[in-house]
């Protein structure tokens, strides 16, 4: 109980810190904010599944927050000084950003239609809502299904174009109908990620774009928001899936539950009236728990030294007829439910142990401070969707490895290429201030 009041503490002091203090909005503290409430949450140990934290599992985690925070603050002095402020004066043109974000949204309605076509159904339609997306993933062309989830990337354009510009009432409310397409697009696909996905990059732009005039009431109220919205999501989607996957697992006589038979598998020892925060706790909790147990299993004979971080491109090489990374997981013995992950951790050190948390610690601390510098002194279109996009990035790394996604490297090509020819047909930073 000591040990989740004090990380309970740390944690809430650096989330008011993240968007109270000094260097407000600084991706070190909302990673720490986050990793502490996780590992405060997980003290709870509500499932006869969960061990106590074993001496060389806190090591690791000590470990890796010791030298990302060192790194980060050398590395941000450092590109403080590298990085000069923005001071172009390029008239703005804001046809081309709307003319990409109509684009976008026509490609989205196109692929979604021909993906419904094709099976007839989707996600949110189908009497299996998680294998239904499993087996798109399977059968459509990469590239065709990245498209038809454009929403996640034309909702943020279209939320910062708001942010920059104000359109007439009749283009307005067509930005406002693309934007509600958007999120129906999304919801087809019966998946809290790629809900959650654009509003937190709408929330993170909002902070890093308004950093300099945002007041203490603004800050609260989007923080407020953001975090009910994806709590909602967070336990609303996951209900509505489950109550289909499990319908015939489940007693009505009894009045179950969507998280109830889940609640059963995982052995939450919790009252049916709570079975609502199966998924929020579940999350942080089983996924730190699993991380422990790959940090057992693996020592230094087990390593594969690389070889897990570079299967996440098997996909491509396998589309070249190149040899794939060849990894076998014991998955089984690691995780507990099926449902689970262990952390962003997870691959550095599977592949290179102690020395991958460091490399870890290293390049993230390095990668987060150069993205804050750079989007509060040179405040663009690209800058901050980056920022904005490894954010949420920072959020996910309790649950996974976003670079082990290949759609993270899609994204921010995407973002970039779209930052760059908006820029280069006379977008101005200055816009941003």
């Amino acid at each position: 109980m000591i040990i989740l009041i004090i990380f309970l503490i740390l944690s809430i002091g650096f989330g008011l810190s993240y968007i109270l203090g000094k260097n407000k909005f600084s991706p070190y503290k909302l990673l720490l904010s986050l990793w502490f409430m996780a590992i405060a949450i997980a003290q709870l140990r509500l499932s006869p599944y969960e061990n106590p934290w074993t001496l060389k599992f806190w090591l690791i985690l000590g470990l890796f927050f010791a030298v990302f925070v060192l790194v980060y603050l050398i590395s941000a002095r450092m590109w403080q000084k590298k990085l000069k402020e923005s001071n172009d004066l390029i008239p703005a043109n804001n046809i081309l950003w709307l003319i990409i974000i109509f684009l976008m949204a026509i490609a989205s309605i196109i692929t979604n239609a021909y993906i419904f076509h094709r099976f007839g159904t989707l996600p949110i339609l189908s009497s299996t809502p998680d294998k239904m997306r499993f087996i798109i993933n399977r059968d459509i062309f990469g590239l065709w299904e990245y498209a038809s989830l454009f929403s996640r990337i034309f909702i943020p354009l279209t939320f910062i174009y708001f942010l920059q510009f104000k359109p007439k009432k009749w283009l307005k409310a067509l930005l406002i109908a693309i934007i509600i397409l958007g999120f129906v697009l999304l919801s087809l696909y019966a998946s809290r990620l790629v809900i959650i996905f654009p509003i937190l990059l709408c929330y993170f732009s909002y902070l890093i774009i308004k950093i300099k005039e945002i007041n203490f009431k603004r800050i609260v109220l989007a923080s407020v928001a953001a975090v009910v919205v994806v709590l909602v999501i967070s336990i609303a989607i996951p209900a509505f899936r489950q109550s289909i996957t499990y319908r015939d697992y489940l007693d009505p006589s009894a009045q179950d539950d969507p998280f109830g038979y889940i609640a059963k598998i995982a052995g939450l020892r919790i009252p049916k009236s709570l079975n609502f925060i199966v998924p929020i706790y579940i999350i942080p909790s089983f996924n730190l728990q699993a991380m422990m147990r790959a940090v057992d299993i693996y020592d230094s004979s087990k390593l594969y030294h690389g070889g897990y971080e570079l299967s996440t491109f098997n996909s491509a090489l396998k589309i070249i007829h190149q040899s794939q990374t060849a990894i076998k997981i014991p998955w089984g013995t690691i995780l507990l439910p099926w449902w689970v992950t262990a952390t962003f951790l997870f691959g550095y050190f599977v592949d290179f142990g102690y020395v991958g948390i460091v490399l870890a610690s290293i390049f993230w601390g390095i990668l987060l401070s150069g993205l804050y510098v750079w989007a509060k002194k040179k405040p663009s279109l690209l800058s901050a969707l980056l920022f904005a996009y490894f954010s949420f990035v920072v959020i996910m790394s309790i649950y996974t490895n976003y670079f082990m996604r290949p759609e993270l490297y899609m994204d921010v090509a995407g973002i970039i290429l779209i930052g760059l020819i908006i820029r280069a047909h006379g977008f101005s930073p200055k816009r941003f201030r």
